[in-house]
């Protein structure tokens, strides 16, 4: 969320820090201070910068090398200081056991949400940067019991991955975006206030379903990376408005720094581009390549594959490392990913790979 109102640094943007898994209790990748987060981006204009909730780039949590207060916030808030885990929904939360309840059987995503409504409150009358990262949905699921509830009474509850746990979970996050939206409206700041929800990767397919789409999380087909963006803006952003370009979470960087009026310094062409001409209708960006890169290091919980991804237009390639085979779908006319171009258009799938590989090259450069 950015609230907006009315000298160059050396180091580099977040967007090619080398971690390219989920971090373990005992990693030593963290996030290095060296790089500079959207937060120390928007201070150069004077934004106030809160975080709560969900980090997870810190590393070994005894070392702490790459802890939030590492990175300059303003205010962090709820946010873990031991390993993350199967996740804890109910107060005592054992990834924040030095954390107070502030109500009987308190449940985290009312505890975030509720801490959101508080940082807008106290900082209404300054420009500010809020990121609200939810724990939840994440398993083990755990719902709030009177949602739970309403859910299982639904139609093919509990049928074809219809699970009312995860339902309910996705129910209380939805509430704080109301409970978000109703207070900035409450305050006067609903006109001059960015809200962008989106989320980091597909849903997992052991609990949920990403259908149509092939795969989820922690695999490169559609399911896994293709996920929710929502940005609202009342007379900035037009209602209802779409867009079919794609777009990638790395563009959120140059795009809240453009409408902070801040070059996006240190940003290379991997780091993503401003989308605020998509965003606003004044305009289009410019057609570029997007890439992913998932070398697993150690096997996925999950199960998916050490890979990497190019979308070049309307065609995507998946690249496998562990048997070097490859993947190539047109996802115009099959945006479902079911049928394998790699042996039908050859040539297609050799230019991309090496763009593929030409791209990695510059990252590790």
């Amino acid at each position: 969320m950015l609230a907006h109102t009315g000298g160059a640094d050396d180091r580099p943007a977040s967007g090619e820090s080398g971690i390219t898994d989920y971090l373990d209790v005992k990693d030593e990748k963290f996030l290095s201070p060296d790089y500079i987060t959207l937060n120390e981006q928007l201070a150069k204009a004077g934004y106030h910068s809160g975080l709560i909730g969900k980090w997870h780039l810190t590393g070994d949590y005894d070392k702490k090398k790459g802890a939030p207060d590492k990175h300059g916030w303003d205010e962090i808030i709820c946010s873990e200081t031991r390993y993350i885990a199967g996740g804890a929904y109910y107060h005592p939360y054992f990834f924040m056991p030095e954390l107070e309840a502030k109500s009987q059987g308190e449940y985290l995503t009312d505890r975030l949400n509720n801490e959101a409504v508080d940082f807008i409150k106290r900082n209404q009358k300054q420009a500010f940067l809020l990121y609200l990262s939810h724990y939840s949905v994440h398993t083990k699921l755990k719902a709030r019991t009177d949602k739970v509830g309403k859910h299982q009474s639904k139609p093919g509850a509990g049928t074809d991955k219809n699970n009312p746990e995860l339902a309910a979970m996705l129910e209380s996050i939805d509430d704080g975006v109301g409970q978000i939206v109703q207070t900035l409206r409450a305050l006067g700041l609903e006109k001059n206030t960015l809200i962008i929800f989106t989320s980091d990767n597909g849903g997992e397919t052991k609990v949920t379903s990403n259908a149509p789409l092939r795969g989820g999380k922690s695999q490169l087909y559609e399911g896994g990376i293709r996920v929710p963006l929502i940005a609202y803006w009342p007379e900035k952003i037009k209602a209802g408005a779409t867009s079919s370009v794609a777009i990638n979470t790395l563009d959120i960087f140059p795009t809240f720094s453009e409408i902070a009026g801040l070059e996006a310094s240190a940003v290379t062409p991997y780091s993503g581009t401003s989308i605020w001409p998509l965003l606003s209708g004044k305009g289009d960006i410019k057609a570029r390549n997007l890439y992913w890169h998932y070398p697993l290091a150690k096997p996925h919980f999950l199960g998916g594959r050490s890979a990497g991804a190019i979308r070049s237009g309307d065609f995507k390639l998946i690249e496998f490392f562990d048997d070097q085979t490859a993947e190539l779908y047109d996802l115009k006319q099959d945006p479902f990913e079911q049928h394998n171009l790699a042996a039908s258009n050859p040539e297609k799938t050799k230019e991309l790979k090496k763009q593929l590989a030409k791209w990695r090259e510059g990252i590790a450069e």
